[in-house]
């Protein structure tokens, strides 16, 4: 009976010391120190951008945190700059951070830090290539010089991270993924880019051009794992539509490809559930886009979600009565929607720190002043910005038609539109029912043909 105690007390013990030790190799340490810290937390985000843990610094501007995290790339926040991270449980990674402006320097030392010390190094070095890289510099080329630059470019990357050793073997497998990426990326735009830049829709590369996607993994599972596998597959689908000369139905027609082309359910689910994100708010065939997804979807928490933003935006669906707002003019007056009743409307939600919004001004300039004797009113709702921005830009840039500041993001009308990014364009009719709650920009000549029908 002692020996049958013994015996039991033995496992008991192994049992809880191998329990520790599993959670103790779940858990990664990060410490550092800050100086000349203009913050007091770190963020720590995933590669889809979500808060995945939060870093508390000490008053001498030091950090150290424990917390359980899969191995994988991260991104450490401070809500101005971001620093990417390869995390790794069961290590104490140790980091200095040195602010001046900005972040001016980062090091690391302790478990992991090859890793991240590679990842701050290569910032550096993409840096270099940055202006080479460009639209501006790569649509000006031939394609013999082109190539010759992108090998150039692909050689000095692949000795950059065969001259760093003691690497994690899942690291390298993801870096190297990523060079034939940058590789892959730059190969399938230079069509689009040079044909842009001459003029020439058929532009056409010769019949040597090296395939994009040859040394790509289209269904690897495990490159999940990496920040821009996602947004490379994205680009393989994009061009197999260009290759498939698709212009009608687009938004449709990508579903279809996406099924088509993705043979691994989960990546195939992950492309299109991105893909639907992007493509709900901007659609201007909801009813035939949603089924065209859930046709082949299988995960049911992205087609939870998808479904729920399906229906919010079928509520704002043409012929639907449109949200209303109450919001001050430049004048300080009140202005409502329904103020608004037996004319157009056209509403431009915009921002002085938005760089596309800014563009449309001189256009949307422009339309105000074709149809200013028509029955038409253009609207124009400042979002998310200070009012002595907003103030200023409007009067340099002598904005045209009705201009009104919205004090709370959080305002009805931004929410019932699920306002997520701008610009955004509305249109509603002279009763108050909604044209179209994704309408076409002021740059785009189809806007001012849609108006002219309207109005005639």
């Amino acid at each position: 009976m002692k020996k049958s105690k013994l015996i039991y007390i033995s496992l008991l013990i192994l049992f809880i010391n191998c329990s520790k030790k599993e959670k103790e190799t779940n858990n990664t340490i990060f410490s550092g120190t800050i100086k000349n810290p203009i913050i007091d937390s770190l963020l720590i985000k995933d590669i889809n951008r979500k808060t995945y843990h939060t870093i508390h610094l000490n008053k001498d501007d030091t950090f150290t945190d424990t917390f359980s995290v899969p191995k994988g790339y991260y991104n450490l926040n401070d809500r101005q700059n971001v620093v990417y991270l390869f995390l790794q449980p069961s290590k104490h990674l140790k980091s200095i951070i040195t602010y001046g402006d900005k972040v001016s320097s980062l090091t690391f030392q302790g478990g992991g830090a090859n890793e991240n010390n590679y990842l701050q190094q290569k910032v550096a070095l993409d840096k270099t290539f940055k202006e080479v890289e460009s639209y501006k510099y790569i649509a000006n080329l031939n394609e013999k010089t082109f190539l010759k630059l992108v090998d150039s470019i692909y050689s000095v990357k692949k000795i950059f991270l065969d001259n760093h050793v003691d690497l994690d073997k899942d690291f390298r497998f993801y870096e190297s993924f990523s060079i034939e990426n940058d590789r892959a990326t730059l190969l399938n735009r230079y069509p689009r880019w040079r044909g842009y830049l001459l003029k020439k829709n058929d532009y056409n590369v010769s019949e040597n051009f090296p395939y994009p996607f040859e040394s790509i993994e289209i269904n690897n599972e495990r490159l999940l794992a990496h920040p821009n596998y996602i947004s490379c597959l994205t680009e393989f689908i994009s061009s197999k539509m260009i290759e498939r000369k698709i212009v009608e139905d687009y938004d449709i027609k990508e579903m279809e490809t996406i099924d088509e082309e993705l043979k691994n359910q989960i990546i195939k689910d992950k492309v299109a559930y991105k893909s639907m994100l992007f493509r709900l708010p901007r659609t201007k065939k909801l009813d035939k886009l949603y089924p065209a997804y859930m046709s082949f979807a299988k995960n049911e928490t992205y087609k939870e979600e998808i479904e729920k933003i399906y229906h919010n935006y079928k509520k704002i669906s043409k012929g639907t009565v449109s949200p209303t707002f109450e919001l001050y003019d430049i004048n300080n007056k009140l202005v409502t929607l329904e103020g608004f009743q037996g004319k157009l409307i056209y509403i431009d939600i915009w921002a002085t720190w938005c760089i596309p919004c800014v563009q449309q001004i001189p256009a949307l300039n422009k339309l105000a002043k074709e149809f200013e004797n028509k029955n038409i009113e253009f609207v124009s709702i400042c979002f998310s910005d200070t009012k002595e921005r907003w103030n200023k830009m409007v009067k340099e840039k002598e904005m045209s038609g009705i201009q009104l500041f919205a004090p709370d993001d959080s305002i009805s009308f931004f929410e019932d539109y699920f306002i997520k990014g701008i610009p955004r364009f509305i249109l509603i009719d002279e009763v108050g029912k909604i044209i179209d709650a994704n309408a076409y920009r002021p740059s785009d000549s189809k806007l001012k043909e849609q108006l002219l029908e309207l109005l005639n």
